[in-house]
């Protein structure tokens, strides 16, 4: 991406409740391509939420169990802030033209969502990470054909230290023996960053349940026998 320059503003405010104990809320802004814009509301490293500039609304980020939160009104706050945002990255993209863009490669992991059973639907999560500039593309095979137009990716997420992360999820029915892989392109890497997955199903082993079985009707069958001739050198007497 020729040119590119994206601008982080981060602002973190503390509210102490003793020496001990503190809260941090944050507003993260991002800008830079129009496609990458970000107006985040983190509380403690958590995302509570953002602002969507295509619905032109924020949205609550935080998990169903969590509760319903009351969000102010952040869409106009948000974009007075990219809009400072931009007129600032343009003063910074005519001091620093010459400047090559600094590179950071993807780190890339795969997994799934929940815990696999055969013919059971479940969603695997390529998780990739660390990376910047924008944008990476990922793509997804099964036993070795393209499957990359039945998977989704998540929008941009931005790192502690400026770097970005995305999600991509592909829905799958696991069957024994099928192979998965997702592919990570971006411009830092010489090639592709590959990660596999296969669907292995671990059977409960009979082994340890048989040897137990057997081992309690011997231990059984020793009780009666002893209790048999005790009985029989009773009657001797």
């Amino acid at each position: 991406m020729e040119g590119f320059l994206r601008i982080i503003v981060i602002a973190v405010f503390v509210l102490y409740i003793n020496a001990q104990s503190y809260y941090e809320y944050g507003l993260i802004e991002a800008c830079g391509d129009p496609d990458l814009e970000d107006f985040i509301v983190k509380f403690d490293d958590e995302q509570v939420a953002h602002v969507d500039f295509k619905e032109q609304r924020g949205i609550a980020t935080l998990p169903d169990f969590a509760g319903q939160i009351e969000l102010p009104p952040l869409y106009e706050d948000a974009k007075k802030a990219v809009s400072i945002c931009r007129n600032l990255g343009g003063v910074l993209k005519e001091v620093y033209a010459d400047s090559p863009v600094p590179l950071e490669s993807p780190w890339s992991s795969i997994y799934p969502k929940s815990d696999v059973q055969l013919n059971v639907k479940n969603a695997l999560i390529c998780h990739v990470t660390g990376f910047f500039p924008p944008p990476v593309r990922v793509s997804w095979t099964k036993n070795n054909v393209n499957v990359t137009d039945e998977s989704t990716v998540s929008r941009y997420y931005t790192n502690k230290d400026g770097t970005l992360n995305v999600f991509s999820r592909l829905s799958f029915i696991p069957e024994e023996g099928d192979i998965y892989s997702c592919s990570v392109e971006h411009k830092a890497l010489q090639r592709p960053q590959t990660r596999t997955w296969d669907v292995e199903i671990t059977e409960p082993s009979i082994g340890p349940s048989v040897f137990c079985g057997v081992g309690l009707a011997l231990g059984l069958l020793g009780l009666a026998t002893g209790v048999f001739f005790i009985a029989k050198g009773s009657n001797c007497n």
